[in-house]
Parts: C-alpha cells; sequence; structure tokens
C-alpha cells in the first residue's frame, strides 16, 4: 500500500494521499485546534453522518458559540477529506494519515492554516500554550516593519528587519531568510511553529541582523504565491537584497542567504547571479535534480511507514515516467494527455482500480499540483549549474531523519555542484535524529510536526551563529 504520494510537497504541501483498500467511516465527531491570524488558538468540532448514502458535516466552535454550521459539501475519498462552507468562506482540505488523523489546510477567505482533525477530544483546558521557543516581547534589539518592491515582476513585499539594538555594531550585517514550501508567512509558520522568528531572535542576540518578510500574496505582500516560479521567488529576494543595500544601516558586503527546504533552490539561483553575496546557509535544501528529489521524498515517507523494498521500487517505477512527461513534454495539451494515462497506471497498480470516481479525482489533482508554476520549476529544477557558479561559503545543513529531503543524497549533491565550479568553502552538518523542520523526532513524519514543543533544536541555531562570526574572524 502506497502510505504517502507526494502530491503536495510540491504543491499544497499535506504530503500526499494515502492508498487504502476500503475508505475510513468518519462518521462521529473530529476534533482540531485552529490558530487564528490574531494568534489565538481555539477549538474545532467537526460531526460527519451519512444520510441516504452521501456525507453530511457541521462544524462548531466550543470557544466562540454553541450553534453548528451546516457544511455545504463533504467530499470524501480513500485518501482524503474536503468540504466547504461558502456563506463563512470556509474551505478545509486534509490527507487521511493512517493514524486516525486528517491531516490538512483550512481556509478562511484569504488566510490559509494547517491544522490536522483526530478522533481525540480537545477539552478547553487542554488547549496548548504557545511554543516555548516563539520570541515574546518586551525584545532587547530593534524590530521594523519594511516593505519594499520587485519591479520587475511588480510586487509590493512586507516583512521585518530585525536588528541589534546596539548601533555601534553598525552597519549591521544580515541574513535574509527564504522559506520553504506551502504559501508561507515572514515567520516560516507551520502546525503553529514560527522558526523563522525563533531563528531571527537568535540570531540578532548574537549580533546578526535579519531580513524575513512574507511571501506573494500572504500578510502584507501583494500578487499570489500559486502563481510564482522558483524563479519569481529569486526576483522577490533580489529585491530584499537592493532595498538591505540602499540602506546606510546595513553592510552591503556583509549580507548573506538562508534558504530553507525550497528556499534552498531559490537562494542558491539568487547566489549563483549575485557575487556580493557574502555567504550561503542551506537547510535541508535541494542538491539533486527536481526528479530524484521527488522521489526520493515518495520513498523516504513511504520507507518511514514501513513499505518494504519492493513495493518502494514499484512506485519509483510507476512515477518516474510520469515525472518524464511533466518535465520534457513542452506541449501542454499533449502533456496532460501523457501525464493522465501514467497516473492512471499508477491509481490501478496501487489503489482501487474498481473506483472510478476515486481514479478520476486522483489523477485530476495529482497533476494539477504537480503542474502548478512553483511546482513545475521546481520539479524542472537542477542545483548542478547554479552550485557551480556560486564562489562564496556555503553552510550546508541537513536533518538526519528528515523524509521530505533526504540528507546524504542533498548534501553530497551540494558538495559535488559546488566542487564542480571549484568553490571548497563548504561545511557541512548532517544532524542525527533531526527531522526536516530540525527538530528532535520520533516517528519523523509530517504529522508529528505540530506535536513536537521544539520549533527548532538549539544546536542549529548555535551553529548558524558560530559559522557566521568565523567567517569575520570573531
Amino acid at each position: 500500500m502506497l502510505r504517502y504520494v507526494v502530491l503536495t510537497c510540491l504543491g499544497l504541501c499535506l504530503g500526499g494521499f494515502v492508498f487504502a483498500q476500503s475508505g475510513p467511516d468518519i462518521s462521529g465527531k473530529w476534533y482540531g485546534i485552529l490558530k487564528t491570524p490574531q494568534g489565538q488558538k481555539q477549538r474545532l468540532v467537526l460531526t460527519f453522518d451519512k444520510v441516504d448514502g452521501e456525507w453530511e458535516g457541521q462544524m462548531v466552535n466550543p470557544d466562540e458559540e454553541d450553534a453548528p454550521v451546516d457544511m455545504d459539501t463533504v467530499a470524501v475519498t480513500n485518501d482524503s477529506l474536503k468540504f466547504s462552507i461558502p456563506r463563512i468562506g470556509v474551505v478545509f482540505m486534509g490527507a487521511w494519515t493512517n493514524r486516525n488523523t486528517y491531516n490538512g489546510f483550512f481556509y478562511q477567505v484569504n488566510n490559509r492554516v494547517s491544522i490536522y482533525f483526530s478522533r481525540k477530544e480537545v477539552k478547553e483546558d487542554d488547549l496548548p500554550a504557545e511554543r516555548p521557543q516563539t520570541p515574546k516581547p518586551p525584545f532587547a534589539y530593534d524590530t521594523e516593519d519594511v516593505k519594499f518592491v520587485n519591479k520587475i515582476d511588480k510586487v509590493l513585499l512586507g516583512g521585518t528587519l530585525t536588528k541589534p539594538g546596539n548601533k555601534a555594531q553598525e552597519p549591521y550585517k544580515v541574513i535574509i531568510l527564504i522559506p520553504g514550501a506551502g504559501h508561507p508567512d515572514r515567520d516560516n509558520e507551520i502546525f503553529g511553529h514560527r522558526p523563522f522568528a525563533v531563528i531571527a531572535d537568535y540570531l540578532v542576540r548574537k549580533g546578526i541582523a535579519t531580513l524575513r518578510f512574507d511571501q506573494r500574496g500572504i500578510g502584507s505582500s501583494t500578487r499570489n504565491y500559486d502563481s510564482a516560479s522558483i524563479g519569481n521567488l529569486a526576483n522577490d529576494v533580489q529585491a530584499a537584497l537592493d532595498y538591505l543595500r540602499s540602506r546606510k544601516d546595513i553592510d552591503s558586503v556583509g549580507i548573506g542567504l538562508l534558504g530553507y527546504g525550497e528556499g534552498g533552490a531559490v537562494a542558491e539561483m539568487v547566489a549563483a547571479n549575485d557575487k556580493m553575496i557574502a555567504y550561503l546557509m542551506l537547510m535541508a535544501a535541494p542538491g539533486v535534480d527536481g526528479q530524484t528529489q521527488y522521489l526520493n521524498r515518495m520513498m523516504t515517507t513511504a520507507a518511514s511507514y514501513g513499505d518494504s523494498k519492493d513495493r518502494i521500487r514499484d512506485y519509483k517505477g510507476y512515477y518516474q515516467p510520469y515525472l518524464k512527461v511533466l518535465v520534457n513534454q513542452k506541449d501542454t495539451l499533449s502533456r496532460k494527455t501523457i501525464a493522465y494515462n501514467y497516473l492512471g497506471l499508477v491509481y490501478n497498480r496501487f489503489g482501487d482500480s474498481t473506483n472510478l470516481a476515486g481514479k478520476q479525482q486522483f489523477v485530476r489533482e495529482v497533476y494539477m499540483a504537480d503542474t502548478r508554476p512553483r511546482a513545475l520549476s521546481l520539479l524542472k529544477f537542477d542545483p548542478a549549474p547554479y552550485l557551480a557558479k556560486i564562489k562564496c561559503p556555503v553552510l550546508a545543513m541537513n536533518g538526519g531523519k528528515d523524509v521530505e529531503t533526504e540528507a546524504t543524497s542533498n548534501l553530497q549533491g551540494i558538495q559535488a555542484g559546488l566542487k564542480a565550479g571549484g568553490n571548497e568553502m563548504l561545511t557541512m552538518r548532517n544532524f542525527v535524529g533531526l527531522n526536516h523542520l530540525f527538530q528532535q523526532c520520533t516517528t519523523c513524519r509530517i504529522e508529528e510536526y505540530g506535536t513536537l514543543d521544539e520549533t527548532i533544536n538549539p544546536m542549529v541555531m548555535e551553529m548558524m551563529a558560530k559559522w557566521v562570526w568565523l567567517l569575520y574572524g570573531e
């Protein structure tokens, strides 16, 4: 059984759809915790019932009001749950994790929040406290809300510049933080964790300024994230560089980049073309091409659920021709026709071939996710030619138990790419026992991220700060 197909690690970042022999019975109550845009945490309770063969549902927020709201549509497959309540602008899309949990995203108006629903009741006293590492005011340093413009793509970007409080240190050395997948805001928030806020807080206390900003269409930034390729996102980072270099309180030759996850691809592109970049830090960043990354992510995730080696080899064999079509077929109509055929074969092999509706949905949604501009540009991305052009010092880090960006192949790829261009200024670190978010983990799978108190392991941040100051001989 294919536990996780990586449908949305390149798209919505749900982790994928599970193929099960029979769909789960969702009747009864499901419980989740929603974090509002204002930072409040509220309980949501879902209740489902099957009437005349069709699923119906209600949602209630017991922390706000007792009256339940009827769902207009409920769609349940072997793999996923979706429901919508248009009159209040709500849509939920989630993937079944095979642990009695739907792990996904809650959309309301222009907000998108990660959330999971499980059978475990959440009482008022169970609402979790803030993550212990999340910084809280008052701060012993300066924070400034800033805006700057990507003139190439005509995008207004909003972010936070965090500076040491000691003005004697001006002009400041700065790191631009570039987030990973999934409509990230300036804090790169995921499952209630705000890793970029934590990193910025740590670094500024060590005398290093940071700039983090909302991605397109998120927070105070304009345009649309889903319609942007990684090339467009690289233009946004270049705009951030131009803005910082225009400021008198910033050291124009002391600006580095930190790219996390797919943001690492963006950082590699920018560092290859901008020779003024002082240094590059890569966290769980790609060192292999997009097709290999896609397959590796799918196979390591499947292995983490205990799938056999033979089964995992089958996944690779069935997905490779599909990915090659996406990358190589330039005619969009032919690409769609051929890709649909290959995805149909995937479903017939690993899913329930008698479920025609499920097959159509699977094919349509996987193709749609994988052909979004950002996802397709990542699938076509090969870091090797960019790495060969990077001449600045590089710190490459991975979690040893990362099931999304496999550590060994990607670190070795980064090393080989830099070496091909004659750059031996590389420091590599594979952190034993850490997952994709650089947390100490147990299962290390996606659905565990939100259950962990740790946002990012302190050893990782300590290494960042020490490495930067060693570059400057301090």
